[in-house]
C-alpha cells in the first residue's frame, strides 16, 4: 500500500527520543490505572446499584467487548489521518466515559460509560506507530518494552491504589474518581507534548470490511460474555453468527483494492505464528484473572483458599503485575542477548512452569505469590517481545492496524478463555453453607489449562525462528539465481 510523509514540520528531529518515549509512557501509565482500578470496586458497584453478581459480569465484559471491536478501525484511522489525532479524539471519549461511570446512578448508564472507556485500548497500537516513526530503529524494542511495562505498572498502581483508597473512602462514586483523575492528567500530554507520526497510509477506509470485522468480533465476544449466564443455544448462535461474519470479512478483504486489514500479509507463516502467539498470550494473561482473586477470597473453612479481604487480594494480585512491568521494561536487553526466538520460548516456558506449579502448590499465599511472579515475568517478556517482531514484518503504513489486530486477538482470547473457565468453575462446585462455590478442582483445572496453553506457546515459538529464516533466505536465493543467470 502506498505511503506518504507528512510535512517537514513533523520530521523526527523535532522531538528527542527521550521526550517522545517519556510522554507516551506517561499515557500508558495512566491508561493502566484505568484498567486496573475499576475491577477492584465491582462488588461495591453491585451493592450501590443493587445489581446481581451475574449481571456484574457486564461491567468488565462490555469494556472488553468495545476494546476488542474498536481497536482495528481506530488503529487504521490513525494510519490514515494521524496516530496522535486519534489518541486525542479517543482520550476525550474516555474522559466522558469515566465521568459517566463515576457519577452513574443506574446500572444501564454505568455500562454506557464503561463502553466509552473501552476505546482506550487503541492507545497502545497508536503509541507503537508513533514510536516506529519517531524513535531510532535500534531503540524501538526498548521503547516498546517501556510502554508495555508502563501499562502493566499502571494497572498495578490502579489495583493497589483502589485497594488502599477503599479503606478510607466508602462511597463508590468517590472511588471511581481515581481513573477520572488519571485520564485528565493525560490530556495536556496528548494535546501539547507528544508529536504526530510522519508516515500516512494513502487510502480510504474500507467501511464494508470495518462493519463485517466489528460485527463479527462483537458477535463472538458477546457469545463469550453470555456463556456465563445464557443457555447453550444463545451462546452457540452468537458464535456461529460471528464465524460467518468473520468469514465474509476475509472474503471481502481478499477482493478489496484497499482492504482494512491485509489478510494475505497476516496469513504469511511468519505473521500467522506471531498472531497465534498473541492469541495464546491473551488466553493465559486474562484467563485466570477472575479465578485467582476468587481463590484468594475463598474461606479457609472449605479446606482451600485464603479468606482474604479486598485489600489483601489487591496486594497478592499486584505481584504478577509488578513482575510483568519489570520484565516488559527489560525484554529488549534479553532479546539483544539471546535473540527473539529464545526469548519467546523462555517467556512461555516460565508461564507454563508457574501455572503447572500452581496445580501442586496453592496451599499458602507465599506459594501463589512466588509462582504469580514467575508467570508475570514470562508474560511480560512475551507481550513486550511480540509487538517488536510484528513491526519488523509490517509495512510502516500498516503499523497501527497490524499491532491493533495483535491487541484485539489478545482481548478475544481473554474473553474466550474467561468464558470457558467460568463454565468449568460453575460446573465444578462444592456446597458452602447452602451456597455453591467453585471447588478446589475447578481452580486446578484453570491453572492446568493455562499451563497447557503456555506449553503450546513454547511449541509455536520454536517455529518462529525457522519460519523467519526461510522467509529471509528466499530473497537471497532468488538474488543468487538472478546473478547466475546474468553471468551466463
Amino acid at each position: 500500500m502506498p505511503r506518504s510523509a507528512s510535512p517537514g514540520s513533523l520530521s523526527p528531529s523535532t522531538a528527542s527520543t527521550a521526550s517522545v518515549v517519556g510522554f507516551l509512557v506517561f499515557i500508558e501509565l495512566c491508561s493502566g490505572i484505568l484498567q486496573g482500578a475499576v475491577p477492584v470496586v465491582v462488588p461495591l458497584i453491585g451493592n450501590d446499584l443493587h445489581v446481581s453478581a451475574g449481571d456484574l459480569n457486564w461491567v468488565n465484559s462490555v469494556f472488553l467487548l468495545v476494546a476488542g471491536i474498536s481497536v482495528p478501525l481506530l488503529s487504521r484511522l490513525g494510519d490514515i489521518y494521524g496516530h496522535r489525532r486519534m489518541i486525542r479524539i479517543t482520550m476525550l471519549i474516555v474522559v466522558v466515559g469515566s465521568v459517566i461511570v463515576a457519577t452513574a446512578n443506574s446500572f444501564g448508564v454505568l455500562l454506557i460509560g464503561r463502553a466509552l472507556q473501552g476505546v482506550f485500548a487503541c492507545w497502545l497500537p497508536l503509541d507503537f506507530a508513533i514510536v516506529r516513526d519517531r524513535v531510532q530503529k535500534e531503540r524501538v524494542g526498548a521503547a516498546i518494552g517501556m510502554l508495555v511495562g508502563a501499562l502493566t505498572l499502571g494497572a498495578t498502581l490502579g489495583t493497589l491504589g483502589m485497594g488502599v483508597l477503599s479503606r478510607e473512602v466508602h462511597n463508590v462514586h468517590g472511588l471511581l474518581l481515581l481513573p477520572v483523575g488519571a485520564i485528565l492528567l493525560c490530556l495536556p500530554v496528548a494535546f501539547r507534548l507528544i508529536p504526530e507520526s510522519v508516515t500516512r497510509a494513502v487510502c480510504r477506509i474500507d467501511w464494508a470490511g470495518a462493519a463485517l470485522l466489528s460485527s463479527g468480533l462483537a458477535a463472538v465476544m458477546f457469545g463469550m460474555a453470555m456463556a456465563k449466564n445464557a443457555g447453550l443455544g444463545t451462546t452457540a448462535g452468537a458464535l456461529a453468527l460471528g464465524a460467518v461474519l468473520l468469514a465474509l470479512f476475509v472474503r471481502t478483504e481478499l477482493r478489496a483494492p484497499q482492504p482494512l486489514v491485509d489478510v494475505r500479509l497476516m496469513a504469511r507463516p511468519s505473521m500467522a505464528l506471531l498472531y497465534g502467539l498473541s492469541f495464546l498470550t491473551g488466553a493465559v494473561l486474562y484467563g485466570a484473572q477472575t479465578a485467582n482473586p476468587s481463590f484468594f477470597a475463598t474461606p479457609r473453612s472449605l479446606g482451600f483458599g485464603f479468606g482474604m479481604s479486598a485489600f489483601g487480594i489487591s496486594l497478592l494480585a499486584a505481584v504478577p503485575l509488578v513482575a510483568m512491568a519489570g520484565a516488559g521494561a527489560g525484554a529488549d536487553r534479553v532479546v539483544r542477548r539471546f535473540g527473539p526466538q529464545r526469548t519467546l520460548i523462555g517467556g512461555f516456558t516460565l508461564v507454563a512452569a508457574a501455572y503447572l506449579g500452581m496445580v501442586f502448590a496453592h496451599h499458602a499465599p507465599w506459594q501463589l505469590a512466588v509462582l504469580g511472579g514467575v508467570s508475570g515475568i514470562g508474560i511480560g517478556t512475551a507481550i513486550a517481545t511480540l509487538p517488536t517482531l510484528l513491526m519488523r514484518h509490517l509495512p510502516a503504513d500498516q503499523t497501527g492496524i497490524g499491532t491493533g489486530m495483535y491487541n484485539t486477538l489478545k482481548t478475544l482470547a481473554g474473553s474466550m478463555a474467561g468464558a470457558a473457565f467460568a463454565a468449568a468453575m460453575n460446573r465444578l462446585v462444592v456446597d458452602a453453607h447452602g451456597t455453591h462455590v467453585a471447588s478446589e478442582s475447578a481452580y486446578v483445572t484453570v491453572w492446568a489449562s493455562c499451563g497447557a496453553l503456555a506449553l503450546l506457546g513454547v511449541v509455536v515459538a520454536r517455529r518462529v525462528g525457522r519460519t523467519r529464516s526461510r522467509a529471509e533466505g528466499r530473497p537471497a536465493a532468488e538474488a543468487a539465481l538472478v546473478a547466475a543467470v546474468a553471468a551466463d
